[in-house]
Order: C-alpha cells, then sequence, then structure tokens
C-alpha cells in the first residue's frame, strides 16, 4: 500500500511541472497475442522468443488511423475505438491471463508553432507515435519516464501509444511547452475534427480526367493518388448505371482513350523497341492488339471514321555542345524553340507511316472531320514587326489527295478550330480581335484584352463569321458543339466557372444551374443523353456528376475525397463586393474560420492577383485560402480591374495598367472592408500575392501604410527587367502594356516599377522566389531586396533552390508553405518563433 501512495506521489511530482495533461484517451478493441510457433527454439542470435517481443512483431498500420468514438478500424468490424479506462490521468488495462496488444489515442491541438515535450509515465513496453510516425520504442517491462521532443506546426496532432499488457496501469501523459509564451497553447481532445492542412493539400486522391463512352454508357476514370511525394495511377472503366467496374488497365498504358462511335477503349502500351496499340471491346471483353512494338507510335489522335491514326513527330535543330551561338530571335533564349514537331499517319489498311507536314515550322493538329476527309492544322511564327509580334496560319488538309487549302495566312491574333457535327462550319475561340472589330466590346476602352475568349462560328462555304459571345459577359474555357443542336460550353464568370448552352438554331445562350462553383472538365459523349463533369467549391474537392442533357438533371457520380475529408471542418465563405466607382463594382469573398467568433478580433490576409484572370473559387491550390483561415485568419480575396470574366469593358482595363488602377482600387477595398467588419483587427493586417500579384504587392508596399506586412512570391520589381528577360514578357506585354515600350512610355516602366518607389516602403515585406525562374527571373525580388537592405527597411528574401515560376516539389511545396504560415504568424499573431526556427539568424 505503502509502494502505491509513494509511486502514485512520484506520478503527481513528475506531471505538476509538466505543463497541460491528457486527461481523456480513445482504445481500440484489445487484440489477442500469441507467441510463433517455435518460440522456444533459439534463433542465430541464441535468443529465444519472449512475450516483449510481441510488441515489436505484431500490429496495425499506425499511418492510416482516423481515431473516432464508435468507429471501426478495420475491414472486418472486430476493432472499434471506445473511450479508455482511466483513474484520474492513468490509463489502465483489465487484468488479463494472457498478453494482449493496446492502441490508445488522442489529438493534440496548438493555434500557434510550439516546441514542447511529450512526457509519458510508462508502466511497461511501449511505442509512441506522433503523426504516424513512430516517435519512441520502451522495451522493458517495467515503470519508466520518457520523453518525446516535438516541433509542432499549428493544426491537429494525433498521438498513438501502442503497448501491450496482462492488465493494470498502462501509462498517463502531459506535454510540456519549451517556446516562451506558449504555455497554454496545447489541447488535448479525443475529437478527429480539424482544419485543413498542407498535407490534404498533397497527399490525396485526384480526378485526372473522366470520359464517357461515345454511347455514354461507360466512363474511362484516370485517378492521381499522392502519398508522400510519390504518385500512383488507376485507369478504371465503370458501367455509369450501375458504377460496376468493366476494365481496369495498369499504370503502364499510356494515351487511353475510347475509340470513336465505339464502346472500345485504345491505347500505347511499352513492348520491346517500341509502342504496341490495344483497343479492348467492353461488350465482348476482348482484347486486340492492332499494333505491335512500333517505334513511330507515341501519341496518336483517331480518325472519326477509324481508317487511320494522325501522331506528332519530334525533331530538335539545337546544337548539343556549344561555347558561342547567335540567337536568332527573341524565343531563341527559350531551350525548347529549336524544337520542330510535324503530323504524321498510320493508316490501318495498308499498315503505311506517312509524313503530312514539313518546313521550318511546327505543325499542329487541331481537328478531324467526322468523316475523316479533311484535317485542320495550323503554324505560328514570331513576327517582331507587327503588333502583337506573332502570326498563325491554319490549314485545310484533304486526307485524299493531300491538299491544302488557306483559311487564313498569317493572322495576328490566335484562334482554335473545330468542325460543326455536319463538318459545314467551324467552332471558333480566339480573343475579341480575332476577326477584326466584330468580336470587340470594350465601350470607351482603346485597347482589347486578347486573353478575353470569345466563341465565333465560321461557316466554310462562304467565309461568314458569327461573334458567338460578344455581348457575353463570361470569358469561354471549353466549348463542345453537340448533335443535338446545342453547343456545350465552360466559362470563367466572375470568380466561378459555370456551364452554358448555346442553342445554334435561336441564337441563345443560358447557364445550366448545376452544383460546383468551378466546373474543371466536361464530357459529352458523341450519342446518347446524358454527359459528365467534375466540378469543385470553396469548401469541397473535385466531385463526378452526371447530367441529363434533356431535363438538365444531375446526381453526383463519385466523391473519391470523401473519406480524407470527414472530420475536416470549414468556416463559412461570404460574398463581399465593394462598389469603388459608378459603374465599378470590386467582386470580392470573405473566409472565416471555422470557430470564428464576431466578438473577437481575428488578424486578415488580403489576397488578389490583379493580372488578367480572376482568383477562382477553387478548393486549393497553391495558396489555399481555407487553409489559411483554419490557421486563425480571415481571408478577403478580391478581383480589381482587368481581370476576365466580368466582360470586355472591364478586362480591357487591363492594358496598360499595371498597377496603377488595380493598386488604388485594393487599398480602398481593403479599408472599407475592415471598417465593415467589427471582427477584423486593422492593426494585424496582410496581403499577399504571386507573379502579377507578387508585382501587386511591391507596388502596394510602396502606396499604402494600411498593411502590417506582405508577401511576394515571384514578383516583378521592374517592369522594363520583366519585358526584356522574361521568357514571355514582352508578349505578356501585348495584353498588359499594348504599344507601349520602355523608351516611349516611362510614365508606366519606371513610374509604376515598385523598384522606382523602394524609398517609399512602409511595411515589412518578404519576397520569396525560385532560383530557375524563367517567367519573372529571379533578379525582379533580387533587385527590390538590394534597394529596401541598402534604405535600411524590413525585408527579407528566401529562394526555393531550382524551382521556376511555381513550387511543385513534394518537400518544397511543405517548406514553402510553412514559410508563408510563419512569417504571417510573426507580423499578424506576434508569433516570431516559428520563423525563428525555419530562418534564424546567423552571424555571417
Amino acid at each position: 500500500m505503502k509502494k502505491n501512495i509513494v509511486l502514485f506521489f512520484l506520478i503527481a511530482c513528475f506531471f505538476s511541472v509538466s505543463g497541460q495533461k491528457a486527461g481523456e484517451w480513445l482504445a481500440l478493441t484489445p487484440i489477442s497475442l500469441e507467441a510463433p510457433a517455435l518460440s522456444s527454439v533459439k534463433n542465430v542470435d541464441g535468443k529465444v522468443f519472449t512475450d516483449d517481443m510481441l510488441l515489436e512483431y505484431s500490429g496495425l498500420n499506425v499511418g492510416q488511423m482516423i481515431p473516432v468514438t464508435g468507429k471501426n478500424e478495420n475491414v472486418s468490424r472486430e476493432l472499434k475505438w471506445d473511450k479508455a479506462r482511466m483513474e484520474q490521468d492513468t490509463i489502465t488495462v483489465p487484468v488479463q491471463n494472457r498478453t494482449t496488444l493496446y492502441y490508445y489515442a488522442v489529438y493534440l491541438s496548438n493555434d500557434q508553432w510550439i516546441k514542447g515535450e511529450l512526457k509519458f509515465h510508462l508502466f511497461g513496453n511501449a511505442e509512441i507515435y506522433i503523426d504516424g510516425q513512430k516517435k519512441l520504442t520502451y522495451g522493458e517491462n517495467k515503470a519508466a519516464d520518457k520523453s518525446v521532443s516535438c516541433e509542432l506546426v499549428p493544426g491537429k496532432h494525433t498521438i498513438i501509444v501502442k503497448t501491450i499488457s496482462q492488465g493494470g496501469k498502462a501509462f498517463c501523459c502531459n506535454f510540456k511547452p519549451l517556446t516562451k509564451g506558449t504555455e497554454n497553447a496545447v489541447r488535448f481532445s479525443i475529437s478527429p475534427e480539424r482544419g485543413k492542412d498542407i498535407y490534404d493539400i498533397l497527399n490525396s486522391k485526384k480526378i485526372e480526367s473522366a470520359k464517357l463512352s461515345p454511347t455514354g454508357k461507360y466512363a474511362l476514370i484516370r485517378m492521381r493518388e499522392t502519398a508522400d511525394g510519390k504518385n500512383s495511377y488507376t485507369t478504371t472503366i465503370y458501367r455509369v448505371a450501375d458504377k460496376q467496374v468493366v476494365y481496369a488497365v495498369g499504370n503502364n498504358m499510356m494515351s487511353p482513350q475510347w475509340v470513336p462511335g465505339q464502346d472500345r477503349i485504345s491505347y500505347l502500351f511499352k513492348e520491346g523497341n517500341g509502342y504496341s496499340f490495344y483497343t479492348y471491346d467492353i461488350k465482348k471483353q476482348q482484347l486486340n492488339c492492332l499494333i505491335r512494338e512500333d517505334s513511330k507510335l507515341e501519341n496518336y489522335t483517331w480518325s472519326p471514321d477509324l481508317s487511320y491514326l494522325i501522331y506528332y513527330t519530334s525533331k530538335n535543330y539545337g546544337e548539343k555542345d556549344w561555347e558561342l551561338r547567335k540567337l536568332q530571335g527573341i524565343e531563341d533564349r527559350q531551350p525548347y524553340y529549336r524544337y520542330r514537331s510535324y503530323l504524321c499517319k498510320y493508316d490501318f489498311s495498308t499498315g503505311l507511316h506517312s509524313r503530312l507536314t514539313w518546313g521550318n515550322l511546327s505543325t499542329s493538329l487541331m481537328d478531324i472531320s467526322h468523316d475523316g476527309k479533311q484535317l485542320i492544322f495550323s503554324t505560328s511564327t514570331p513576327d517582331y514587326n507587327e503588333f502583337p509580334y506573332s502570326k498563325q496560319s491554319i490549314y485545310l488538309l484533304n486526307m485524299t489527295t493531300q491538299k491544302i487549302d488557306t483559311l487564313w495566312k498569317d493572322r495576328l491574333f490566335s484562334i482554335f478550330c473545330s468542325f460543326s457535327p455536319d463538318d459545314k462550319q467551324l467552332l471558333i475561340s480566339g480573343g475579341p480581335s480575332a476577326f477584326g472589330k466584330s468580336g470587340e466590346n470594350i465601350g470607351n476602352n482603346p485597347i482589347v484584352n486578347q486573353y478575353d475568349t470569345q466563341l465565333y462560328i465560321y461557316t466554310l462555304a462562304d467565309g461568314t463569321v458569327i461573334p458567338v459571345t460578344r455581348d457575353f459577359n463570361p470569358s469561354v474555357s471549353q466549348s463542345y458543339w453537340h448533335t443535338d443542336g446545342n453547343i456545350y460550353l465552360t466559362a470563367v464568370d466572375g470568380d466561378y466557372v459555370h456551364l452554358f448552352r448555346y442553342n445554334v438554331k435561336n441564337k441563345h445562350i443560358a447557364q445550366i444551374e448545376c452544383p460546383g462553383d468551378i466546373i474543371l472538365s466536361t464530357s459529352v459523349p458523341e450519342k446518347g443523353n446524358r454527359m459528365m463533369y467534375i466540378a469543385s467549391n470553396v469548401t469541397y474537392p473535385p466531385i463526378i456528376y452526371t447530367m441529363n442533357l434533356n431535363g438538365l438533371e444531375t446526381a453526383q457520380w463519385a466523391n473519391p475525397a470523401k473519406q480524407q475529408y470527414e472530420y475536416i471542418v470549414f468556416g463559412e465563405v461570404k460574398d463581399w463586393d465593394y462598389n469603388y466607382k459608378k459603374g465599378t463594382v470590386i467582386d470580392g469573398r470573405y473566409y472565416l474560420p471555422a470557430d470564428f467568433d464576431p466578438n473577437k478580433k481575428y488578424p486578415l490576409i488580403v489576397y488578389y492577383y490583379g493580372g488578367t484572370t480572376p482568383v477562382e473559387r477553387s478548393f486549393g491550390g497553391r495558396y489555399p485560402f481555407n487553409l489559411y483561415a483554419a490557421n486563425g485568419y480571415v481571408v478577403y480575396v478580391l478581383q480589381p480591374s482587368g481581370t476576365i470574366g466580368y466582360g470586355q469593358e472591364f478586362s480591357a482595363r487591363h492594358q496598360n495598367n499595371w498597377g496603377k488602377i488595380t493598386g488604388d482600387e485594393i487599398i480602398n477595398a481593403t479599408k472599407t472592408f475592415i471598417k465593415a467588419h467589427s471582427f477584423i483587427d486593422a492593426t494585424k493586417v496582410g496581403c499577399m500575392g504571386a507573379s502579377y500579384g507578387g508585382f501587386t504587392t511591391m507596388y502596394l508596399t510602396t502606396h499604402s501604410d494600411i498593411f502590417t506586412c506582405a508577401i511576394s512570391h515571384a514578383g516583378i520589381s521592374s517592369l522594363d527587367g520583366y519585358w526584356g528577360d522574361g521568357y514571355w514578357g514582352y508578349t505578356y506585354s501585348t495584353n498588359a502594356t499594348a504599344h507601349a515600350f520602355p523608351w516611349n512610355r516611362k510614365d508606366i516602366y519606371v513610374d509604376q516599377s515598385p523598384l522606382f518607389s523602394a524609398d517609399k516602403a512602409h511595411n515589412p515585406i518578404l519576397l520569396i522566389h525560385g532560383t530557375k525562374d524563367v517567367n519573372v527571373p529571379t533578379a525582379q525580388s533580387m533587385q527590390f531586396y538590394t534597394a529596401l537592405k541598402l534604405l535600411g527597411k524590413d525585408v527579407e528574401l528566401v529562394f526555393v533552390k531550382d524551382a521556376d515560376h511555381h513550387v511543385v516539389d513534394y518537400k518544397q511545396r511543405i517548406l514553402w508553405n510553412n514559410t508563408i504560415m510563419a512569417y504571417f504568424a510573426k507580423y499578424l499573431k506576434g508569433q516570431p518563433a516559428w520563423w525563428e526556427n525555419l530562418y534564424p539568424e546567423k552571424n555571417l
């Protein structure tokens, strides 16, 4: 008795100075263990098997566990989580007459970065896991005090203890913070509900594509699953009606697609010295090899009449080893500029490969007529003597005679063509100036924004053009001319991407009301009356839907991320528009934390792009606003003048702007947003943008003092430098500064460049840039950093090694995300520990 009193006294002393306690745990159904056969026989090391070894050799996949009260952990439903038996803070195990395996789980939440120790008093063998990773193994059958050091990013973390016992006390646990000011920053619970984190974005199941068969009866679904930076792919064919799997193909399959007009798939498979070409007939369950080990066929497009395949061949005209090289034009800086691609044909009747195109320019396939007799292809070439410095030619090739008709020669604005169902007309997508002034609708603005994509119908017989979307504000993304007499299209509609239907006969276009903020892709079959589409919204990842084309009824068909997001909670997303001036409404929305309390004060992050595309209502992406909200921020996203999706007049404002209009709108909208929402802490407001948005961030810091701090990723500090040095600088400028150059518009290239106003910078700023960014060269951030350093400003510059314009590497994405969150935590929450841990000052 005295021994127990002393033991409890020692435990109490151990925990009294240690911090927050875990007073409630979940326990998994106990699992009885048996020693292996021949356990008494010595192994090579002279050891017999002991019961203590059962802990090492027995177990479940801890990394996949999501402990929930009442939830089964295994497929057979024999194991279930329930509340653990406890005496005060100590977990106890019922007395057994045999060795039994136990799992216990608890969740630890922290709203700021914290360094600390998980302190355990163990009564025997145990393994400790944090977020699925084993952190400690204790292999002795006696009591001991053990600690696990940890550095925890903000969020919710899973702690699992695995132990074997025959009964009695198991362990007790608490957390001791080691970071100053974090004494009460940790909470324990048994609820799995949490906010979104970076691993939800990177480790997930994603829908690569969903394509209906020509009859609409079957669906070809390609999925990508990412785990710890490694991708795996599955391609499966389902019967749409009952979702029954009818065929599955391995990862080595290339270019899976439906055979035109049939419920057969085709694909390439690497074999021997080339690629073999297979088809699979679903109804007959028959696999056929049509082409065996072909060295030329690495890609393909079916002719609609099934008589031939079109594929590309390429040639590199660049020198492999060179010391000096003269540029053949501005684009010759780009490593792929000297590559040329050409069209080839494989004829099924003869097995003959033939070359269809030649010359000094690459040729690109646009479409093949439904009877297979005609093919549309294009060429394009730079022209430095005429705005917009690029010309396109489009040709109609007769597949029988090999003769070509030139539809357009040296066009100034690029377009894309596809055949109408009867092959008598073309459906064309292109900028507002694709056919002169006929597609323009820009009000009093002098220059149109060619990124505002329009639809046209072109009649081959007489060359007449109908501008379908001239008075239609959304900007077209995808379009398909169906045999039912309708053109189905997706279009950027403000910060949404909606689905529309254009009736060719009555010339009426209407939105199709259906689930989803962002329509990511559509599949409309050649026959049948049902389409399939993929859509997401601000609080849910992509879902596959089907739609009846007659009544337009929709139904959810598959939700691949349902299990992953079962216990992830999101705050509200609300619209908030700002009336800037007469005729100018700045569209906006804001994200709230899931546990939002209107009586509290929250730090604010303002996000924008400011360029020619809106910040869509996507679920995640590179800048996941619901992740920022999960970390305790309100996030305000706005769409300043110049972006597509709000009509040509609005998008045309992008021309010759470069911050002057958009910066004013962002500053005034932010001030008004803060005043309109009492829960915003006006002293803790950050702003952030990337690329053109990074330029916008730099511009804002030199024109306003309302922001506490700012983050610019791959931003532009000197417009003339980007114009001449970025791979696409001068071509992007045709839609940003048309007819304006460093020598004739210094008011833009100098006066509106943040670099030349660096002395007016007001707030701390973090610059992030990839070291191999060819779009916005790294020197753009380096220049601004140098200027601000010499001016004694608060500035940080973080390079991302070998990254281009976007950070795509798995590990770098995590570090990059944490860098952003740590910087905001430092300035908007007064929590510098995370930043100082990531980037400690060095005495250099």
